[in-house]
């Protein structure tokens, strides 16, 4: 990967929710492997510089759910980061996971024009408090991360959105707390960036201020990925519905039966929510 060049493309992976589905019926395991399958496949076709999961890649975060996917992601060869998700923390530990994975909670990644920053929002093992947080070494790390940022264009990647940002964020366990706690961080970048979560299984894009709030719907629900192209100065965001015979009717056939998942209703959301266009009139103070 060429961090070095004045353009940048990432795919962006909505709330994956990949399932042994152990429970299921045969016909129901057999839809369930045609279709994540299928899914990931499209979103590792799609050229880019980073393949990213903004959180819940897996459905129960168990060893054997995160070895298979991750199995897959090394045979792809594709630059994969993997935020975490509640779903991915609710069965073992974080150091755990991070055993399985090899990548950090948190980190970030400077290149010439951007810098790119993932969070870790989610609390550990907890089956019944699904809303987010941040540590306070973390909190600290990103407020010296938006300081150090200059003049660069910021993208932060987290799974759960900012309170009374993105549509269903003012519900419970449906942002991150304490509710007012990382407005005020981000606001702090005086020129502002763009925000991407999940968590809320609905795709909304928002303007405040000098920042755009963007959530991706789950794949389950809109079977579809986001692509983010930046410049010097422009950024666009778009949104690639994966087209694959059968895939809508294999989907219906089993994700009513996941325990811990319930189908959104008007998830894809509408066009203003599907694509972003962001000029920069300057990069400098």
């Amino acid at each position: 990967m060429d961090m070095g060049v004045a353009f940048m493309r990432l795919a962006l992976l909505g709330d994956f929710h990949y399932s042994n589905m152990s429970h299921g019926t045969e016909e129901m395991k057999a839809s369930r492997a045609r279709v994540y399958q299928q899914m990931l496949k499209a979103f590792l076709e799609e050229e880019a510089d980073l393949h990213i999961s903004i959180g819940d890649l897996t459905h129960e975060g168990t060893e054997e759910e995160l070895q298979s996917i991750f199995a897959i992601l090394s045979e792809s060869g594709r630059s994969f980061i993997h935020v975490l998700g509640n779903h991915d923390t609710y069965s073992i530990p974080k150091r755990e996971i991070a055993a399985i994975t090899g990548q950090e909670r948190y980190r970030a990644i400077d290149t010439p024009h951007a810098k790119l920053l993932f969070l870790d929002t989610t609390q550990e093992m907890n089956h019944t408090d699904w809303g987010g947080e941040l540590d306070e070494e973390q909190l600290l790390w990103l407020t010296r991360q938006l300081e150090d940022s200059q003049e660069k264009q910021v993208f932060i990647f987290g799974h759960h959105p900012v309170f009374d940002t993105t549509s269903r964020s003012t519900l419970d366990k449906l942002y991150i707390r304490p509710r007012d706690e990382m407005r005020s961080v981000l606001n702090r970048k005086l020129d502002g960036g763009i925000y991407f979560c999940g968590h809320n299984h609905m795709n909304s894009i928002v303007k405040q201020g000098d920042w755009h709030y963007v959530q991706t719907a789950a794949c389950l629900d809109v079977p579809a990925y986001r692509v983010i192209e930046i410049q010097e100065n422009d950024v666009t965001v778009s949104h690639r519905i994966i087209q694959s015979d059968g895939l809508v009717e294999d989907i219906q056939s089993f994700y009513h039966d996941m325990p811990g998942f319930g189908p959104s209703v008007d998830a894809l959301g509408k066009e203003s929510d599907l694509v972003l266009t962001v000029h920069r009139a300057s990069v400098t103070r």
